[in-house]
């Protein structure tokens, strides 16, 4: 009895690992805490997964990653890309079960010409649309603090 209802809790446990393809996760240093599905990582970090029809990467000195809640969390020395879009920052917060990923801590956008620098941003990857709040420079000229761009038509929206 107790196998079977050991056997169900654990299912239910890997039940969001099971709907997302496993990341790829490489460190330096790296923990598992089993009961959080948590994957602590120190140095030289890299998690990467494929998002629809492309693939994220996230490369830093330290990073969180739970399993469970497929959420990734990462600090200093950020680069975060999809394919030829490349975002630098202090910190970032992934969240691929809403396609969406906050940055904070001198934002950098890199992509075919364009470079936008902020304090802080998002970018969600189902709508293609990247924000950027706070001294807004947009290769090289100010933009309004709050200002969105669409990735695939390659304009400002506001």
């Amino acid at each position: 009895m107790y196998k079977k209802i050991l056997a169900l809790v654990l299912g239910l446990l890997l039940l969001p690992c099971i709907c997302f393809a496993e990341p790829i996760i490489k460190s330096d240093v790296r923990t598992f805490d089993i009961m959080k599905g948590l994957y602590d990582l120190k140095g030289n970090v890299f998690v990467q997964f494929p998002v629809e029809k492309s693939t994220m990467t996230i490369k830093s000195d330290a990073a969180q990653v739970y399993m469970y809640k497929m959420e990734i969390y990462g600090q200093n020395n950020i680069t975060l890309s999809f394919d030829d879009i490349s975002f630098a920052c202090d910190k970032v917060a992934v969240y691929p079960t809403k396609r969406i990923a906050y940055l904070t801590g001198h934002m950098h956008l890199k992509s075919t010409n364009l470079d936008v620098k902020a304090d802080k941003g998002s970018y969600d990857w189902k709508s293609k649309l990247a924000t950027f709040i706070g001294n807004v420079k947009v290769n090289g000229k100010s933009k309004p603090d709050n200002t969105q761009y669409n990735m695939v038509t390659k304009k400002f929206v506001k």
